[in-house]
């Protein structure tokens, strides 16, 4: 016959609150904003014609960015990290709007032209 051991009720409160905190840590959490962070992330967007870049499709796929960019998928997501660049979710898919694509382009241009030579550099 298997013997039944008895826990207290206090011990196994904590392991079941943390089994339901682990279950549902897939849910998509929302992203809070202070008012600074939010106006900073306004200030800094850059609006661009995406037909400079010769983006001509509204949005693009996570594919097809890696192409238009021609940079690695790792390289993609940390620029999302970086908030540089703003995915957006339509079902399954992950998509760039080409006003985003084509801002973080002038940016890095913009940032290619500030690069100054160092008292090491030729």
């Amino acid at each position: 016959m298997a013997r039944i051991r008895r826990v207290k009720p206090e011990v196994t409160s904590g392991i079941i609150e943390s089994m339901s905190a682990r279950h549902h840590s897939y849910r998509r959490q929302e992203t809070t904003f202070a008012p600074s962070d939010r106006h900073r992330v306004v200030a800094d967007t850059i609006f661009v014609d995406p037909l400079e870049f010769g983006l001509t499709k509204a949005a693009y796929s996570v594919g097809d960015v890696l192409e238009q960019l021609s940079i690695g998928r790792t390289s993609l997501y940390a620029a999302v990290k970086r908030r540089e660049l703003n995915p957006v979710k339509f079902g399954r898919k992950t998509l760039f709007y080409a006003t985003d694509l084509a801002a973080f382009l002038a940016r890095l241009r913009q940032a290619g032209t500030q690069i100054k030579p160092t008292e090491h550099d030729p």
